[in-house]
Protein backbone atom coordinates (compact mmCIF):
# COMPACT_ATOMS: atom_id res chain seq x y z
CA UNK A 1 0.00 0.00 0.00
CA UNK A 2 1.19 3.31 -0.60
CA UNK A 3 2.30 5.78 1.42
CA UNK A 4 -0.38 8.76 1.17
CA UNK A 5 0.96 12.31 0.83
CA UNK A 6 -0.65 15.56 0.92
CA UNK A 7 1.54 18.48 1.26
CA UNK A 8 5.27 19.04 -0.56
CA UNK A 9 7.36 21.46 -1.28
CA UNK A 10 8.79 21.98 -5.19
CA UNK A 11 11.00 23.86 -6.87
CA UNK A 12 10.20 25.22 -10.53
CA UNK A 13 12.52 26.72 -13.09
CA UNK A 14 11.46 28.00 -16.39
CA UNK A 15 13.65 27.82 -19.59
CA UNK A 16 16.06 31.01 -20.46
CA UNK A 17 14.99 32.53 -24.19
CA UNK A 18 17.48 31.88 -26.59
CA UNK A 19 20.33 35.00 -27.67
CA UNK A 20 19.33 36.91 -31.14
CA UNK A 21 22.82 36.49 -32.68
CA UNK A 22 24.93 39.18 -34.90
CA UNK A 23 25.16 37.87 -37.98
CA UNK A 24 25.75 38.78 -41.89
CA UNK A 25 24.69 38.05 -45.46
CA UNK A 26 26.98 36.27 -47.06
CA UNK A 27 26.35 35.12 -50.49
CA UNK A 28 27.98 35.51 -53.90
CA UNK A 29 27.36 38.90 -56.06
CA UNK A 30 25.93 40.39 -52.62
CA UNK A 31 29.00 42.30 -51.18
CA UNK A 32 26.61 44.20 -48.93
CA UNK A 33 24.29 41.65 -47.72
CA UNK A 34 23.33 43.35 -44.69
CA UNK A 35 22.68 42.37 -40.98
CA UNK A 36 21.40 38.65 -40.94
CA UNK A 37 21.77 37.57 -37.35
CA UNK A 38 18.52 35.84 -36.52
CA UNK A 39 16.39 35.33 -33.19
CA UNK A 40 16.01 33.00 -30.46
CA UNK A 41 13.79 30.34 -29.25
CA UNK A 42 11.35 30.61 -26.85
CA UNK A 43 12.60 29.10 -23.53
CA UNK A 44 9.66 26.23 -21.76
CA UNK A 45 7.60 27.17 -19.49
CA UNK A 46 6.30 25.29 -16.52
CA UNK A 47 2.56 24.23 -15.89
CA UNK A 48 0.90 22.56 -13.76
CA UNK A 49 -1.99 20.15 -14.72
CA UNK A 50 -4.45 18.18 -12.59
CA UNK A 51 -5.32 14.27 -13.41
CA UNK A 52 -7.79 11.93 -11.91
CA UNK A 53 -4.81 9.04 -12.68
CA UNK A 54 -3.14 10.25 -9.51
CA UNK A 55 -4.61 10.14 -5.84
CA UNK A 56 -1.70 11.30 -3.60
CA UNK A 57 1.90 13.77 -3.79
CA UNK A 58 4.15 11.14 -2.80
CA UNK A 59 6.29 11.30 -6.17
CA UNK A 60 6.93 14.26 -5.30
CA UNK A 61 8.96 13.30 -2.21
CA UNK A 62 11.12 12.07 -4.95
CA UNK A 63 11.67 14.63 -7.24
CA UNK A 64 11.08 18.27 -6.25
CA UNK A 65 12.96 20.12 -8.77
CA UNK A 66 11.60 20.62 -12.19
CA UNK A 67 13.73 22.69 -14.71
CA UNK A 68 11.76 23.86 -18.65
CA UNK A 69 14.75 23.48 -21.57
CA UNK A 70 16.05 26.75 -22.74
CA UNK A 71 15.67 28.42 -26.10
CA UNK A 72 18.10 27.83 -28.81
CA UNK A 73 20.43 31.19 -29.59
CA UNK A 74 19.55 32.58 -33.47
CA UNK A 75 21.76 31.61 -36.36
CA UNK A 76 23.08 33.34 -39.22
CA UNK A 77 20.79 33.71 -42.46
CA UNK A 78 18.13 34.97 -40.08
CA UNK A 79 17.33 31.34 -38.56
CA UNK A 80 15.68 31.30 -35.69
CA UNK A 81 16.84 29.51 -32.77
CA UNK A 82 14.05 26.61 -32.02
CA UNK A 83 11.48 27.21 -28.99
CA UNK A 84 11.58 24.46 -26.13
CA UNK A 85 8.67 22.55 -25.20
CA UNK A 86 6.86 23.24 -22.05
CA UNK A 87 7.13 21.38 -19.13
CA UNK A 88 3.86 19.84 -17.77
CA UNK A 89 3.83 18.45 -13.87
CA UNK A 90 0.97 16.10 -12.97
CA UNK A 91 -0.95 16.32 -9.87
CA UNK A 92 -3.75 14.75 -8.27
CA UNK A 93 -7.31 16.49 -8.83
CA UNK A 94 -7.93 18.98 -5.90
CA UNK A 95 -4.43 20.20 -5.05
CA UNK A 96 -4.02 23.43 -4.27
CA UNK A 97 -0.93 25.31 -5.18
CA UNK A 98 0.52 28.22 -3.10
CA UNK A 99 3.88 30.48 -3.64
CA UNK A 100 6.07 30.39 -1.08
CA UNK A 101 7.41 34.15 -0.30
CA UNK A 102 10.65 35.62 0.96
CA UNK A 103 8.88 36.05 4.31
CA UNK A 104 8.13 32.37 4.45
CA UNK A 105 4.44 32.89 3.68
CA UNK A 106 2.59 31.59 0.74
CA UNK A 107 -0.36 33.00 -0.96
CA UNK A 108 -2.86 30.58 -3.08
CA UNK A 109 -1.89 30.91 -6.57
CA UNK A 110 -4.36 28.32 -8.24
CA UNK A 111 -7.24 25.69 -7.33
CA UNK A 112 -7.48 22.57 -9.29
CA UNK A 113 -10.58 20.50 -8.61
CA UNK A 114 -11.25 19.43 -12.21
CA UNK A 115 -9.60 16.96 -14.34
CA UNK A 116 -7.35 18.22 -16.72
CA UNK A 117 -7.13 21.76 -15.32
CA UNK A 118 -3.56 23.44 -16.44
CA UNK A 119 -1.92 26.19 -14.37
CA UNK A 120 0.88 28.62 -15.41
CA UNK A 121 3.14 28.82 -12.73
CA UNK A 122 6.55 29.68 -14.31
CA UNK A 123 6.86 31.72 -18.18
CA UNK A 124 9.39 30.88 -20.29
CA UNK A 125 11.59 33.74 -21.37
CA UNK A 126 10.99 35.31 -24.83
CA UNK A 127 13.85 35.09 -27.54
CA UNK A 128 16.52 37.70 -27.76
CA UNK A 129 16.04 39.46 -31.09
CA UNK A 130 19.06 39.37 -33.85
CA UNK A 131 20.65 42.30 -35.38
CA UNK A 132 18.61 42.00 -38.04
CA UNK A 133 16.05 44.41 -36.44
CA UNK A 134 17.74 47.01 -35.26
CA UNK A 135 19.55 47.68 -38.91
CA UNK A 136 17.95 51.44 -40.27
CA UNK A 137 18.68 54.10 -42.84
CA UNK A 138 21.43 55.32 -40.67
CA UNK A 139 23.04 52.65 -38.89
CA UNK A 140 22.98 49.98 -41.90
CA UNK A 141 25.29 47.44 -40.22
CA UNK A 142 24.34 47.32 -36.02
CA UNK A 143 26.31 45.16 -33.76
CA UNK A 144 23.69 44.75 -31.93
CA UNK A 145 21.60 42.14 -30.35
CA UNK A 146 19.41 41.36 -27.52
CA UNK A 147 20.16 38.43 -25.23
CA UNK A 148 17.19 35.72 -24.40
CA UNK A 149 14.72 36.53 -21.64
CA UNK A 150 15.84 35.34 -18.04
CA UNK A 151 13.51 32.38 -16.49
CA UNK A 152 11.48 32.21 -13.68
CA UNK A 153 12.49 30.21 -10.46
CA UNK A 154 10.54 29.83 -7.61
CA UNK A 155 9.49 27.50 -4.40
CA UNK A 156 5.66 26.52 -4.44
CA UNK A 157 3.89 24.28 -2.12
CA UNK A 158 1.28 21.49 -2.90
CA UNK A 159 -1.89 20.92 -0.85
CA UNK A 160 -3.60 18.01 -1.88
CA UNK A 161 -7.35 18.23 -0.86
CA UNK A 162 -9.67 15.55 -1.37
CA UNK A 163 -12.36 16.87 -3.66
CA UNK A 164 -15.73 14.69 -1.77
CA UNK A 165 -19.14 15.67 -1.12
CA UNK A 166 -19.44 14.43 2.05
CA UNK A 167 -16.68 14.38 5.02
CA UNK A 168 -17.03 11.64 7.51
CA UNK A 169 -15.28 13.19 10.95
CA UNK A 170 -15.75 12.04 14.63
CA UNK A 171 -13.31 10.92 17.49
CA UNK A 172 -11.40 7.28 16.76
CA UNK A 173 -13.51 4.32 17.20
CA UNK A 174 -16.55 6.06 15.74
CA UNK A 175 -17.33 3.62 13.03
CA UNK A 176 -16.63 5.87 10.18
CA UNK A 177 -14.49 3.40 8.24
CA UNK A 178 -17.50 0.87 9.04
CA UNK A 179 -20.07 3.79 7.37
CA UNK A 180 -18.37 4.30 4.79
CA UNK A 181 -17.74 0.78 3.64
CA UNK A 182 -21.52 0.11 4.22
CA UNK A 183 -22.22 3.04 2.02
CA UNK A 184 -19.49 2.25 -0.51
CA UNK A 185 -17.48 -0.09 -2.24
CA UNK A 186 -14.64 1.86 -0.46
CA UNK A 187 -13.06 -1.03 1.89
CA UNK A 188 -10.60 0.39 4.56
CA UNK A 189 -8.58 -1.14 7.38
CA UNK A 190 -11.20 -1.75 9.94
CA UNK A 191 -10.16 -2.55 13.22
CA UNK A 192 -11.50 -2.26 17.19
CA UNK A 193 -8.65 0.08 18.25
CA UNK A 194 -7.89 3.63 17.67
CA UNK A 195 -6.44 5.57 14.84
CA UNK A 196 -6.83 2.33 12.61
CA UNK A 197 -7.48 4.81 10.08
CA UNK A 198 -4.28 6.81 9.13
CA UNK A 199 -5.41 8.52 5.69
CA UNK A 200 -8.31 9.71 4.46
CA UNK A 201 -10.41 6.88 2.26
CA UNK A 202 -12.43 8.05 -0.76
CA UNK A 203 -16.20 6.13 -1.92
CA UNK A 204 -18.44 6.26 -4.27
CA UNK A 205 -22.27 5.79 -3.27
CA UNK A 206 -25.16 5.85 -5.67
CA UNK A 207 -28.11 7.70 -4.34
CA UNK A 208 -30.40 7.14 -7.29
CA UNK A 209 -30.09 6.91 -11.18
CA UNK A 210 -27.29 9.61 -12.05
CA UNK A 211 -27.12 10.66 -8.93
CA UNK A 212 -24.14 9.77 -6.38
CA UNK A 213 -21.47 11.55 -4.07
CA UNK A 214 -18.25 10.96 -2.96
CA UNK A 215 -17.29 10.74 0.71
CA UNK A 216 -14.19 11.46 2.64
CA UNK A 217 -13.86 9.21 5.48
CA UNK A 218 -11.35 11.50 7.47
CA UNK A 219 -8.85 10.01 10.58
CA UNK A 220 -9.93 10.40 13.93
CA UNK A 221 -9.64 13.68 16.15
CA UNK A 222 -8.91 13.58 19.86
CA UNK A 223 -9.27 16.85 22.05
CA UNK A 224 -5.55 18.39 21.81
CA UNK A 225 -5.34 17.62 17.86
CA UNK A 226 -4.67 21.38 17.34
CA UNK A 227 -1.56 21.30 19.41
CA UNK A 228 -0.55 17.80 17.46
CA UNK A 229 -1.98 15.08 20.05
CA UNK A 230 -3.02 11.71 17.88
CA UNK A 231 -2.49 12.68 14.38
CA UNK A 232 -3.03 16.26 14.92
CA UNK A 233 -5.29 18.38 12.38
CA UNK A 234 -3.00 17.50 9.28
CA UNK A 235 -6.05 15.66 7.19
CA UNK A 236 -8.46 18.48 7.71
CA UNK A 237 -7.54 20.41 4.85
CA UNK A 238 -9.57 17.07 2.99
CA UNK A 239 -13.12 18.42 4.40
CA UNK A 240 -12.65 21.67 3.18
CA UNK A 241 -14.55 21.13 0.04
CA UNK A 242 -16.85 19.40 1.41
CA UNK A 243 -20.44 20.79 1.47
CA UNK A 244 -22.08 18.05 4.44
CA UNK A 245 -20.57 16.67 7.67
CA UNK A 246 -21.34 13.47 8.92
CA UNK A 247 -20.41 13.61 12.57
CA UNK A 248 -20.24 10.27 13.85
CA UNK A 249 -20.51 9.55 17.10
CA UNK A 250 -20.51 6.65 19.58
CA UNK A 251 -23.60 5.75 21.17
CA UNK A 252 -22.33 3.32 23.39
CA UNK A 253 -19.21 5.74 25.65
CA UNK A 254 -19.89 4.52 29.09
CA UNK A 255 -19.16 0.73 28.79
CA UNK A 256 -22.09 -1.14 29.52
CA UNK A 257 -20.38 -3.92 31.43
CA UNK A 258 -19.44 -1.84 33.72
CA UNK A 259 -23.49 -0.14 34.19
CA UNK A 260 -24.68 -3.76 34.94
CA UNK A 261 -21.49 -4.25 37.64
CA UNK A 262 -22.83 -1.00 39.45
CA UNK A 263 -26.34 -1.63 39.45
CA UNK A 264 -25.69 -5.56 40.33
CA UNK A 265 -23.60 -3.88 43.52
CA UNK A 266 -26.07 -1.93 44.80
CA UNK A 267 -28.80 -3.50 47.58
CA UNK A 268 -32.08 -1.34 47.03
CA UNK A 269 -34.69 -0.39 44.77
CA UNK A 270 -34.13 3.08 45.08
CA UNK A 271 -30.38 3.37 44.61
CA UNK A 272 -30.48 1.24 41.46
CA UNK A 273 -33.50 3.42 40.06
CA UNK A 274 -30.96 6.42 41.23
CA UNK A 275 -27.92 5.06 39.46
CA UNK A 276 -29.99 3.79 36.55
CA UNK A 277 -31.27 7.28 35.73
CA UNK A 278 -27.38 9.05 36.38
CA UNK A 279 -25.85 6.38 33.82
CA UNK A 280 -28.23 7.08 31.37
CA UNK A 281 -27.68 10.74 31.52
CA UNK A 282 -23.53 10.30 31.85
CA UNK A 283 -24.21 8.58 29.00
CA UNK A 284 -25.95 10.92 26.71
CA UNK A 285 -23.59 14.03 28.70
CA UNK A 286 -20.51 11.77 27.23
CA UNK A 287 -21.69 11.52 23.65
CA UNK A 288 -22.30 15.46 23.85
CA UNK A 289 -19.06 16.01 24.85
CA UNK A 290 -17.63 13.68 22.00
CA UNK A 291 -19.21 15.87 19.45
CA UNK A 292 -18.46 19.02 21.73
CA UNK A 293 -14.25 17.94 21.40
CA UNK A 294 -14.57 17.69 17.67
CA UNK A 295 -16.27 20.83 17.34
CA UNK A 296 -13.95 22.79 18.96
CA UNK A 297 -10.48 21.03 17.21
CA UNK A 298 -12.54 22.65 14.08
CA UNK A 299 -12.93 25.37 15.34
CA UNK A 300 -9.23 25.98 16.07
CA UNK A 301 -8.43 24.83 12.72
CA UNK A 302 -10.64 26.51 10.28
CA UNK A 303 -13.83 27.96 11.69
CA UNK A 304 -15.42 28.27 8.86
CA UNK A 305 -16.02 24.47 8.40
CA UNK A 306 -18.68 24.73 11.11
CA UNK A 307 -21.04 26.40 9.15
CA UNK A 308 -20.81 24.04 6.61
CA UNK A 309 -24.58 21.46 6.68
CA UNK A 310 -24.49 18.77 9.09
CA UNK A 311 -25.59 15.63 9.85
CA UNK A 312 -25.34 13.91 13.50
CA UNK A 313 -25.59 10.22 13.07
CA UNK A 314 -25.54 8.54 16.30
CA UNK A 315 -23.54 4.63 15.77
CA UNK A 316 -23.48 1.35 17.76
CA UNK A 317 -27.12 1.75 18.62
CA UNK A 318 -27.20 -2.26 18.09
CA UNK A 319 -25.23 -2.23 21.25
CA UNK A 320 -27.63 0.66 23.17
CA UNK A 321 -30.75 0.56 25.06
CA UNK A 322 -33.79 2.71 23.51
CA UNK A 323 -33.80 4.75 27.32
CA UNK A 324 -30.45 5.21 26.36
CA UNK A 325 -30.91 6.42 23.06
CA UNK A 326 -34.01 8.45 23.76
CA UNK A 327 -31.85 10.55 26.72
CA UNK A 328 -28.97 11.10 24.31
CA UNK A 329 -31.21 12.44 21.80
CA UNK A 330 -32.82 14.87 23.90
CA UNK A 331 -29.90 16.36 25.12
CA UNK A 332 -28.75 16.84 21.85
CA UNK A 333 -31.76 18.42 20.45
CA UNK A 334 -32.04 20.77 23.25
CA UNK A 335 -28.02 21.55 23.11
CA UNK A 336 -27.80 21.91 19.03
CA UNK A 337 -30.83 21.75 17.66
CA UNK A 338 -30.32 18.83 15.57
CA UNK A 339 -32.28 15.48 16.11
CA UNK A 340 -29.53 12.76 15.52
CA UNK A 341 -30.24 9.85 13.47
CA UNK A 342 -29.82 6.98 14.82
CA UNK A 343 -27.86 3.85 13.03
CA UNK A 344 -25.62 0.83 13.25
CA UNK A 345 -23.10 0.77 10.81
CA UNK A 346 -22.20 -2.84 11.38
CA UNK A 347 -25.74 -4.45 11.14
CA UNK A 348 -26.85 -1.77 8.74
CA UNK A 349 -29.62 -0.54 10.69
CA UNK A 350 -30.75 3.24 9.92
CA UNK A 351 -28.70 3.48 7.13
CA UNK A 352 -32.03 3.78 4.47
CA UNK A 353 -32.86 6.49 6.49
CA UNK A 354 -29.09 8.37 6.41
CA UNK A 355 -29.09 7.87 2.78
CA UNK A 356 -32.38 9.07 2.48
CA UNK A 357 -31.50 11.96 4.27
CA UNK A 358 -28.28 12.70 2.30
CA UNK A 359 -30.40 12.54 -1.25
CA UNK A 360 -32.76 15.15 0.45
CA UNK A 361 -30.36 17.31 0.60
CA UNK A 362 -28.60 16.57 -2.69
CA UNK A 363 -31.82 17.76 -4.11
CA UNK A 364 -31.65 21.21 -2.30
CA UNK A 365 -27.52 21.13 -2.56
CA UNK A 366 -25.39 22.46 -5.89
CA UNK A 367 -22.95 19.26 -6.01
CA UNK A 368 -22.03 18.99 -9.93
CA UNK A 369 -19.17 20.75 -9.36
CA UNK A 370 -16.64 21.56 -6.30
CA UNK A 371 -15.57 24.91 -6.45
CA UNK A 372 -12.18 26.41 -5.81
CA UNK A 373 -11.36 27.65 -2.44
CA UNK A 374 -10.62 30.74 -4.20
CA UNK A 375 -11.36 32.66 -7.81
CA UNK A 376 -8.46 33.49 -9.90
CA UNK A 377 -8.86 36.00 -12.44
CA UNK A 378 -8.21 33.96 -15.66
CA UNK A 379 -6.39 37.39 -17.24
CA UNK A 380 -3.59 37.19 -14.28
CA UNK A 381 -3.11 33.32 -13.93
CA UNK A 382 -0.48 32.81 -15.94
CA UNK A 383 1.61 35.50 -13.84
CA UNK A 384 0.25 34.48 -10.98
CA UNK A 385 2.64 33.13 -8.00
CA UNK A 386 5.89 34.13 -10.38
CA UNK A 387 8.67 35.67 -8.40
CA UNK A 388 9.56 38.23 -11.09
CA UNK A 389 13.46 39.41 -10.83
CA UNK A 390 13.50 42.56 -11.49
CA UNK A 391 16.10 44.13 -13.88
CA UNK A 392 17.90 46.69 -12.09
CA UNK A 393 18.36 44.07 -8.86
CA UNK A 394 22.39 43.98 -8.80
CA UNK A 395 25.04 43.59 -6.46
CA UNK A 396 28.40 45.50 -6.39
CA UNK A 397 31.42 43.85 -4.94
CA UNK A 398 34.53 46.36 -4.74
CA UNK A 399 37.64 44.86 -4.29
CA UNK A 400 39.67 48.11 -3.13
CA UNK A 401 43.26 46.16 -3.01
CA UNK A 402 43.26 45.09 -6.74
CA UNK A 403 40.72 48.57 -7.68
CA UNK A 404 38.42 46.11 -9.30
CA UNK A 405 34.52 45.78 -9.22
CA UNK A 406 32.28 42.81 -9.87
CA UNK A 407 29.05 43.12 -10.94
CA UNK A 408 26.17 40.75 -10.22
CA UNK A 409 23.15 40.34 -11.72
CA UNK A 410 21.17 38.10 -13.93
CA UNK A 411 19.62 40.42 -16.38
CA UNK A 412 23.14 42.50 -16.74
CA UNK A 413 24.98 39.72 -17.29
CA UNK A 414 22.74 38.59 -20.23
CA UNK A 415 23.13 41.76 -21.73
CA UNK A 416 27.10 41.96 -21.47
CA UNK A 417 27.17 38.16 -23.07
CA UNK A 418 25.76 39.58 -25.95
CA UNK A 419 27.57 42.73 -26.37
CA UNK A 420 30.43 43.22 -29.04
CA UNK A 421 33.21 45.13 -27.15
CA UNK A 422 34.94 45.95 -30.27
CA UNK A 423 32.00 48.15 -31.85
CA UNK A 424 31.04 51.28 -30.41
CA UNK A 425 27.37 51.45 -31.44
CA UNK A 426 26.96 47.78 -29.41
CA UNK A 427 28.99 49.72 -26.44
CA UNK A 428 26.73 52.50 -26.66
CA UNK A 429 23.64 50.43 -26.34
CA UNK A 430 24.93 48.66 -23.54
CA UNK A 431 25.97 51.47 -22.07
CA UNK A 432 22.30 52.91 -22.01
CA UNK A 433 20.80 49.71 -20.51
CA UNK A 434 23.22 50.16 -17.82
CA UNK A 435 21.83 53.50 -17.47
CA UNK A 436 18.18 52.54 -16.45
CA UNK A 437 19.60 50.88 -13.71
CA UNK A 438 21.32 53.73 -12.12
CA UNK A 439 24.62 51.47 -11.97
CA UNK A 440 26.36 54.07 -13.44
CA UNK A 441 25.56 56.15 -10.87
CA UNK A 442 26.56 53.92 -8.09
CA UNK A 443 29.72 52.90 -9.46
CA UNK A 444 30.40 56.56 -9.39
CA UNK A 445 29.78 57.15 -5.97
CA UNK A 446 31.70 54.33 -5.34
CA UNK A 447 34.64 56.44 -6.97
CA UNK A 448 35.29 54.83 -10.00
CA UNK A 449 37.84 56.03 -12.29
CA UNK A 450 39.18 55.56 -15.67
CA UNK A 451 41.63 51.93 -15.86
CA UNK A 452 39.57 50.47 -13.14
CA UNK A 453 38.78 46.54 -14.22
CA UNK A 454 34.66 46.16 -14.10
CA UNK A 455 33.55 42.52 -14.61
CA UNK A 456 30.05 41.85 -15.87
CA UNK A 457 29.99 38.11 -15.30
CA UNK A 458 32.45 36.63 -17.16
CA UNK A 459 32.70 39.49 -19.11
CA UNK A 460 36.02 42.20 -18.70
CA UNK A 461 36.41 45.65 -19.46
CA UNK A 462 38.82 48.64 -18.64
CA UNK A 463 36.29 51.32 -17.07
CA UNK A 464 35.92 54.90 -19.12
CA UNK A 465 35.03 58.31 -17.60
CA UNK A 466 34.21 58.49 -21.91
CA UNK A 467 31.36 56.60 -22.86
CA UNK A 468 32.72 57.31 -26.38
CA UNK A 469 35.69 55.24 -26.06
CA UNK A 470 36.01 51.77 -27.52
CA UNK A 471 36.85 50.37 -24.11
CA UNK A 472 34.13 51.33 -22.00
Amino acid sequence: MSKFVDLVEIEVESGNGGDGVIAWRREKFMPYGGPAGGDGGRGGSVWIQSTNSQGTLIDFHFNSKFKAQDGVKGASSRKSGKSAEDLIIEVPVGTSVYQILSNNQVELIGDLVRNNQKLLVAQGGKGGRGNQHFATSVKQAPHICEPGQLSQKFKLRLELKLVAHVGIIGLPNAGKSTLISRLSACKPKIADYPFTTLSPNLGIMKLAENKSLTLADIPGLIEGAAEGHGLGLQFLRHIERTKVLIHMIDSTTINNTNIEQLLNESRSELDIESLENNSLMDNAIECLKAYEVVRNELQKYNAKILNKRQIIVLNKIDSCSEDQLKEIKKLFLKNTQIEPLCISAITGEGLDVLKARLLEIYDLEKFSDVEPEEEIDEKDRATQGTIRTKEDQYTIKFDELKGTYRITSPSIESWARVTDFTDIDSVNHLFNKLKKTKLIDELREYGIKSGDTVFLGKREMIWSDFIDERNF
